[in-house]
């Protein structure tokens, strides 16, 4: 119920510049146990180089017995502004409140290069970066328990680099995450609510400290079969864990719709299961 309003909510924000160019992309997943995963971005191009990006994403945890209500919401605004046909800057924020022990806020600062259109089979080529901050606060133990001595912060610093470019009807992304810096050590009985995934409408749960993975598209006129692989890291932790996802993408009435799964560990202490996303993506 409370995706559907969310998504309820976001079409109305949209309906007023409707007249606009625009994109909605709009996706979810959904698993076991009440997990449930949404995010919602609207593209509003003010055709003076300037692109406005709201977001809204909402995650509800699975672990049920530890909280029957653990769902959370952030809201996210992003703004980014082409120089010329060479250069794009960006800059973002978030915003997540307080709910069930956790909230956090934080902004990014980064840009975009297209290095040329075409080389050979090459087109589009397209290289981002992005330095962060992000600030948490831990009001709950990993049990749901209220901490003693108050809550636990932790500023957290990094960077994310991503590479895309399209050879043929192949179209090919890879991502980095890293954390460069945390302010200060993590207690073994601490999580976090919310960490994103590159490639994943998933959220998982803990201090990821960072992530590598590769996405690939086949684009056809109507149907693209799309695949990724993403190894991520938890601070606390040596070993890493794996996330895939697998699906289609299919056009139909200019409208871009996908149906797929994807397989990660929605807590680090947790097996490995397999939830059904989907997504819907509208120009304008």
């Amino acid at each position: 119920m409370r995706v559907k309003t969310a998504f309820i909510c976001l079409c109305l924000f949209i309906c007023p510049c409707a007249l606009c160019y625009g994109q909605i992309n709009f996706s979810s997943v959904n698993g076991e146990r009440g997990y449930a995963a949404m995010r919602g971005t609207y593209d509003w191009n003010l055709d003076n180089g300037f692109i406005l990006s709201p977001e809204y994403g909402y995650y509800r945890m699975s672990d049920k017995e530890i909280d029957e209500a653990g769902s959370t919401s952030r809201y996210a605004l992003g703004v980014s502004y082409e120089l010329n046909d060479t250069w794009r800057l960006n800059a973002d924020g978030f915003w997540q409140p307080q709910a069930v022990g956790y909230q956090a806020v934080g902004y990014s600062l980064g840009g975009t290069w297209f290095p040329f259109y075409r080389w050979e089979h090459i087109t589009n080529p397209r290289l981002s970066a992005r330095f962060y901050q992000a600030r948490y606060r831990s009001y709950v133990d990993k049990m749901g328990n209220d901490l003693t001595g108050g809550a636990f912060s932790q500023t957290e610093t990094g960077a994310h680099a991503q590479a895309a470019a399209d050879v043929g009807n192949w179209k090919l992304q890879a991502a980095w995450h890293k954390v460069i810096k945390y302010s200060s050590s993590q207690p073994a009985n601490v999580t976090f609510s919310w960490a994103d995934i590159p490639f994943m409408t998933a959220v998982v749960q803990g201090f990821v400290k960072e992530a590598a993975g590769v996405s690939v598209r086949y684009q056809t006129d109507f149907i693209t079969p799309y695949a990724a692989l993403v190894r991520y890291r938890y601070a606390e932790l040596s070993d890493s864990a794996a996330a895939v996802s697998a699906g289609l993408h299919i056009v139909l009435w200019g409208m871009s719709v996908s149906g797929g799964v994807e397989v990660f560990e929605p807590r680090r202490e947790a097996n490995r299961k397999t939830y059904f996303s989907m997504s819907a993506e509208i120009e304008f």
